[in-house]
């Protein structure tokens, strides 16, 4: 597991010993994800990159927590709190989560699929742009 800004954000790669009871395997026919176990969610959304260079996020959610995961390609992905900024890789099979008011902005490396998971009632309402991440 990594994390950034003090643990505001971070990353699992999804296998059969994730910390947090879920999984995710592989075999010739495909993968498939466990990506929530025991804790309700109020939205999924299903995010799709179709071309290296599309922007998606760049927003902040003050009251809830998100959660992404690759399905397929990859991300280059920045994230901001309290005057700090990162930005790190997220790869198919990777699980991101990003704490409430963390800034957050996806760039496709590779046309991309993800799924997005999140605990407010009103993801639209909830959220802040946030053009400093550029």
């Amino acid at each position: 597991m990594r994390s950034y800004l003090d643990g505001a954000v971070t990353v699992e790669m999804l296998g059969s010993d994730s910390a947090a009871g879920l999984f995710r395997a592989e075999d010739a026919r495909g993968a498939v994800a466990w990506l929530a176990r025991g804790e309700p969610f109020a939205y999924l959304h299903v995010v799709e990159f179709r071309s290296a260079g599309d922007r998606r996020g760049f927003h902040r959610h003050a009251g809830h927590r998100e959660r992404l995961y690759v399905v397929s390609g990859v991300l280059r992905t920045l994230a901001a709190l309290d005057g700090a900024t990162v930005e790190f890789t997220l790869r198919a099979g990777e699980f991101a989560t990003f704490a409430p008011g963390v800034a957050h902005g996806l760039i496709a490396e590779s046309p991309a699929l993800a799924v997005s998971l999140g605990s407010g009632t009103d993801p639209i309402a909830d959220s802040v742009a946030c053009p400093e991440l550029g």
